[in-house]
């Protein structure tokens, strides 16, 4: 890897060439151009055995709480970087190295691949705090993986949609009512709970949802954000629809005039 990485600085531009030279390299040694890259590269889409380097996202820091939400944007072929919520003058922008994991498992991961310990803003709390967060972050994933169980998303979709609700509320307890790329994917898994089941209207309403946090997180050029456009304005296109009639609804019941507790009390279909 080292030699093809060489060829291909020799290409670039000697202020490109000083860019890359200037990155942070956690594996110093023999082989130095590898070594950047390792530290540095970030994988072209979820799953790719391709990475990117760059030259002003690389020397963003790290958060667990962090502001904003990088992707890789198949379409435009460019990682992409969007605030998820309104940044101050001088305060630091931050992305995240790490997918939810509780801080244990957090910090070994970071002095495994990257060198450091956080230190941001929830890693520095006191540690009944941390320990409170950890025991959120234990229940989202016990709930991510419970609600992507297809068999009792059939047979207990109520069950289902309950658990997506609560995990709703767990995310914004730990994320401090930001929107995440976690809110993005949980609006869309209640969305296919309501469409697996008929319900155009639910689903409209999550699918806008999706859509709406997706675009905060990853741009309204995004694929994602775009297909999720499409099945909100027409929910009956999703390759689920019709496997069950059981809360067959058209996309157009949506009930009006209710207040906002009346409405989420309807949406996530909640016993009165």
């Amino acid at each position: 890897m080292e030699s093809s990485i060489a060829t291909k600085l020799k290409a670039l531009t000697k202020e490109a060439q000083q860019s890359f030279l200037s990155l942070h390299n956690n594996y110093p040694g023999k082989y130095p151009f590898s070594g950047i890259v390792k530290t540095n590269a970030l994988p072209c889409g979820a799953g790719a055995v391709v990475g990117g380097v760059y030259p002003t996202l690389c020397f963003i820091n790290h958060s667990c709480r962090p502001n904003t939400n990088h992707n890789w944007n198949e379409l435009l072929g460019r990682e992409t970087i969007h605030a998820t919520h309104a940044i101050k003058a001088g305060e630091e922008i931050t992305i995240s190295y790490d997918d939810g994991n509780q801080y244990e498992i957090r910090q070994r991961t970071f002095k495994d691949a990257f060198g450091f310990t956080c230190s941001c803003t929830l890693c520095s709390l006191p540690e009944t705090e941390i320990h409170e967060s950890d025991i959120r972050r234990r229940e989202m994933s016990r709930l991510d993986e419970v609600i992507g169980d297809g068999l009792r998303l059939m047979s207990k979709p109520e069950d289902c949609l309950a658990d997506c609700h609560s995990l709703l509320g767990i995310l914004e307890v730990e994320y401090e009512r930001c929107d995440t790329i976690h809110t993005a994917r949980l609006y869309y898994d209640a969305f296919q709970i309501a469409i697996t089941h008929g319900d155009q209207a639910r689903a409209r309403v999550f699918g806008e949802r999706a859509h709406r946090v997706r675009v905060i997180c990853e741009g309204e050029d995004s694929p994602a954000s775009s297909r999720m456009k499409t099945l909100a304005s027409k929910p009956d296109g999703h390759r689920n629809f019709g496997a069950s009639r059981k809360w067959r609804t058209t996309k157009e019941v949506i009930p009006k005039g209710l207040s906002t507790e009346e409405f989420e009390t309807w949406l996530w279909r909640e016993r009165r």
